[in-house]
């Protein structure tokens, strides 16, 4: 159900029977595992035979439209420790999903540990489709409409951390949040696209935020309404709190100069292994 703010009448989703969900980080059973699939909603979709990946009805869902994208049948993986054609195959059937879904809007994220809000450790991600359009996304979309040159297009005066041919990976020199992230396509896109080195990135960036803290988040910015609008996904480590001060006046205190989170991300992405199919890697 939704309701909206008094004064602003900002759209806020209610959903009590969320407080039910298991909470695995307190032992087992898994209901991701294989050979718990009874534990789940009955599947959408999934690859392979056993199989590799599974999306499924959230059995707690936010809205009317959510689903849940088990990323591996190993219960101990983190993203980073897929074999890049896993991740591919990952990312390319959350964007199938994302295309299914009947929703004015659909949202894409991860939660990745406690401090992240996951319930359940084994990997996964998740879509929420809502019938609004989300504040942010709404915003930026309006911004997107007025402005004379897309900010998305060139965002080299922001660090970059590393690049491929498709995508760009930044720190904001405006990020809300220590060590904050942005993948954005060189291409002026609104909607989603190039699954593959989206993968690799999503990898690299994995790796480097579980150096930093053990929950992570991320989440994709889309513009399915606004041709003008330059697609985005946004990561973070979690490792602190929001406060009094960032809860009551909605404005951020970052502890982090985006420089040096740039650096930092750059050096703890990848320390061992040679890069991914066609990385290109670039000091910040």
């Amino acid at each position: 159900m939704t309701e909206q703010t008094p004064i602003t009448n900002d759209p806020v989703i209610l959903a009590p029977g969320r407080e039910q969900r298991p909470n695995v980080f307190a032992g087992p059973p898994c209901p991701f595992c294989p050979g718990a699939e009874d534990q789940t909603p009955p599947e959408i979709a999934r690859d392979g035979q056993p199989w590799r990946v599974r999306v499924f009805p959230n059995r707690y869902p936010p809205t009317e439209h959510a689903e849940v994208i088990v990323e591996s049948a190993s219960h101990d993986d983190s993203f980073d420790e897929l074999q890049p054609d896993h991740a591919a195959l990952a990312v390319a059937l959350t964007f199938d999903r994302y295309r299914a879904i009947e929703a004015n809007y659909v949202s894409i994220f991860k939660n990745h540990g406690r401090l992240a809000g996951a319930s359940i450790p084994h990997l996964h991600s998740q879509l929420v489709g809502t019938s609004f359009v989300p504040l942010r996304a709404a915003r930026e979309g309006e911004a997107f409409a007025r402005a004379a040159r897309c900010p998305l297009c060139d965002v080299r005066e922001h660090p970059i951390i590393a690049e491929t041919e498709n995508y760009r990976w930044i720190a904001p020199r405006g990020s809300r949040l220590a060590y904050q992230q942005w993948i954005v396509p060189k291409a002026h896109e609104h909607d989603l696209a190039e699954p593959r080195e989206l993968a690799s990135l999503l990898q690299w960036s994995a790796r480097a935020m579980r150096g930093i803290s053990d929950s992570f988040n991320w989440a994709f910015t889309t513009f399915p309404h606004q041709p003008r609008g330059h697609w985005y996904a946004e990561l973070f480590p979690r490792i602190a709190m929001m406060a009094g001060y960032e809860l009551g006046s909605g404005t951020f205190i970052n502890t982090v100069d985006p420089v040096d989170a740039a650096k930092l991300l750059s050096d703890a992405s990848n320390p061992d292994r040679p890069a991914p199919e066609a990385f290109a890697r670039r000091g910040a």
